[in-house]
């Protein structure tokens, strides 16, 4: 091998080094679980509880005979978003009606859609996300620790369901072998030009 080729490589290497070292950790789900419907509870206009028994002081909240969900504790309900952040999913339930206005660190993050026309969804959260005369929405969140708290704009007993998606990150594998190759494709470009300046 001559001393370009050593020096190449010795390139590389330290190239996916430094890529594995500058990747951070992927952060740690707080109270919240991520990829999981939770149930919450409201009782006319103002602040959502969780459901009774993981938070006595909430309403009774029947659950999903479809998707497999979850009891939300008192509120606020935290977490920590990954790098890449998180999405926030709220839904209304049963009968068309409920509107939210949700929190992060008590700054409003916005309403859920207004609920259209007299509609039942039943008590399947992905079924209601579906229906379009539901009130819900999606809200995109930063990476970092969330604060969450859910207000009823609307008069009306209800419930509703939130749930919390990682945007999945990219492996460290992957990156590596992406990196690795990058620099496999210039040492051979880098060749083929040596080898016609040579000629």
């Amino acid at each position: 091998m001559n001393a370009i080729s050593v020096s190449c490589m010795r390139s590389a290497a330290f190239i996916i080094f430094a890529l594995a070292i500058a990747l951070p950790c992927r952060s740690e789900a707080g109270a919240i679980p991520f990829n999981t419907f939770l149930q919450f509870a409201t009782d006319g206009v103002g602040p959502a509880a969780g459901c009774n028994p993981a938070d006595p002081a909430g309403a009774d909240c029947l659950p999903s005979s479809g998707t497999v969900t979850g009891l939300l504790d008192a509120a606020p309900w935290t977490f920590t978003a990954p790098q890449l952040g998180a999405t926030l999913i709220v839904t209304d339930v049963f009968l068309a009606g409920e509107q939210f206005e949700v929190f992060d660190f008590g700054a409003s993050l916005g309403l859920t859609s207004a609920p259209l026309v007299q509609s039942d969804c039943g008590d399947d959260p992905v079924v209601c996300l579906s229906n379009p005369y539901i009130s819900s929405r999606a809200f995109s969140l930063a990476a970092g620790a969330h604060e969450i708290t859910i207000n009823s704009v609307t008069d009306g007993l209800g419930t509703g369901y939130l749930e919390v998606n990682a945007i999945p990150e990219p492996s460290t594998s992957a990156l590596l072998i992406a990196g690795a190759l990058g620099t496999l494709v210039a040492l051979q470009r880098r060749r083929r030009r040596r080898g016609s300046s040579d000629a």
